[in-house]
């Protein structure tokens, strides 16, 4: 469907055609009908009669406040509860009446955002309830609570807001939890959550990313679970770290490569293969510094009961993984064009393993404090060519432009970290605003190019 601004001017301009005898009247209602152009001024009231009613809700909502605000201290706890409930019941029996109206207006948009305000004002209603029975407890917890009551709303409603308001949530709560957890003596349930977030985010998130359909949340789940997955191994004691670096790369990577059901889809092959190369250029940038020196393994914090939870998240993360990875060798004559780029399953694979052997070996065998920064360094640099060539090759210019950066990067941040004079950083720094300087005319000449070559050969191909 065209955006209204277009339709609005094509309105106009065709208006202007007819009158100058350029088009004749069946063809302007041929415009009219496909472009709806009577349907122009009737979206226009409602948008108005939109704002108008989000106004005065808003007016409203700031008058129920005060009311609430100057009347808090008089009222009874029953009282208290019931109107809390409510306001809750009442904002979400709205928005849920809007959200379902058949008819595409602004109606239907207010519906969504009085939802989401309903998502909101439940963390609202349980910290206020906590508060007036006397329930103390840590900030994470509230957040751990109210992300998974947002993210019970977002499963059955299906809504992309609430299902990104709940891994955000969930996301705050364990960053925030990590702290009471390591510093914690029995573990309560809520140290629980954050010892296994990474198979909570797998069990919770993803099967939320896909029935919401929304992308923006299947990106968060998959940040949450290798965030979470790498800070657990690394927080309590620095066990097992180059697990915990290589897996949520190998696990997002092979994901992608599912055939989902209906019941499942969308697959989100796309942004999972960019999250695991995110993670993979993160990670080969920070190990390429030449501190290898400090990374070792410290034991003292490491605690048997964590290691035991720790365990449960390594060897089940691990059999999925491990599953996925043979499902993808089983299906590789299938993915051709995934193979024609550089930065395909095999070259991914040998990055994996060349992380984690080059890990497992410091951290274990032999101290590599000269050869895992060269390792890493030409890590680096494979990844950023390979992205340049995969843009050229494919004429996209996110890809072009992020191997460039990524190799930018790479050359100013070892400039800068080695001990060169002045005149070698000025050199180099010049060298680089040229290089991408003269790459991106030559890109953009090249896809200029090559669309002028392929359009003949399509309406050769048409006719």
């Amino acid at each position: 469907m065209a955006s209204e601004k277009f339709r609005r001017q094509l309105r106009q301009e065709s208006e202007v055609w007819w009158r100058e005898g350029l088009i004749d009247a069946q063809l302007y209602e041929t415009l009219a009908t496909r472009y709806q152009f009577r349907d122009i001024e009737v979206n226009a009231r409602s948008q108005f009669t939109t704002i108008l009613i989000s106004l005065g809700g808003i007016l409203l909502g700031l008058g129920v406040i005060t009311f609430v605000a100057a009347n808090w201290t008089v009222w009874s706890r029953e009282v208290k509860v019931v109107l809390l409930m409510a306001t809750f019941f009442a904002i979400n029996t709205i928005g849920f009446y809007l959200w379902r109206s058949p008819s595409e207006n602004g109606l239907k948009k207010l519906g969504a955002a009085l939802l989401l305000l309903g998502g909101l004002t439940l963390g609202a209603n349980i910290s206020l309830v906590s508060q007036m029975f006397h329930q103390s407890g840590e900030l994470y917890e509230l957040f751990l609570v109210w992300g998974l009551a947002v993210w019970v709303m977002a499963l059955s409603l299906a809504m992309p807001a609430l299902s990104m308001l709940s891994v955000l949530l969930l996301g705050f709560g364990y960053l925030r939890g990590m702290m009471y957890t390591i510093m914690a003596q029995d573990l309560t349930i809520y140290h629980l959550a954050i010892l296994h977030m990474p198979l909570l985010s797998i069990a919770l998130i993803l099967p939320l990313a896909h029935r919401s359909r929304s992308r923006i949340t299947f990106g968060l789940g998959a940040l949450l679970f290798s965030l979470s997955f790498l800070m657990n191994l690394t927080a309590f004691g620095n066990w097992r770290g180059e697990m915990a670096i290589v897996l949520p790369a190998a696990l997002v990577w092979a994901y992608s490569v599912q055939s989902p059901k209906k019941w499942i889809e969308p697959s989100f092959q796309s942004i999972a293969r960019k999250i695991a190369l995110i993670w993979l250029a993160v990670v080969f940038y920070v190990l390429s510094f030449n501190a290898w020196t400090s990374v070792s393994i410290s034991p003292e914090m490491f605690r048997v009961s964590w290691g035991a939870h720790l365990l449960v998240d390594i060897i089940l993360c691990s059999t999925l993984t491990i599953w996925l990875w043979l499902k993808l060798c089983r299906q590789w004559s299938q993915f051709s064009l995934l193979q024609e780029r550089s930065l395909n399953t095999g070259v991914i694979l040998v990055m994996l393993v060349l992380t984690a052997g080059s890990l497992y070996t410091h951290l274990n065998l032999v101290p590599l404090v000269v050869l895992a920064p060269l390792l890493f360094n030409i890590l680096f640099f494979v990844l950023s060519i390979a992205a340049i060539r995969d843009g050229l090759a494919l004429g996209s210019r996110r890809s072009f432009w992020s191997g460039m950066i990524l190799l930018i990067i790479g050359i100013m941040t070892r400039t800068l970290e080695y001990n060169t004079g002045l005149m070698t950083k000025a050199v180099v720094f010049a060298a680089c605003g040229v290089g991408v300087i003269l790459a991106g005319l030559w890109f953009e000449r090249n896809i200029h190019h090559h669309a002028s070559m392929s359009h003949p050969q399509l309406q050769e191909h048409n006719s």
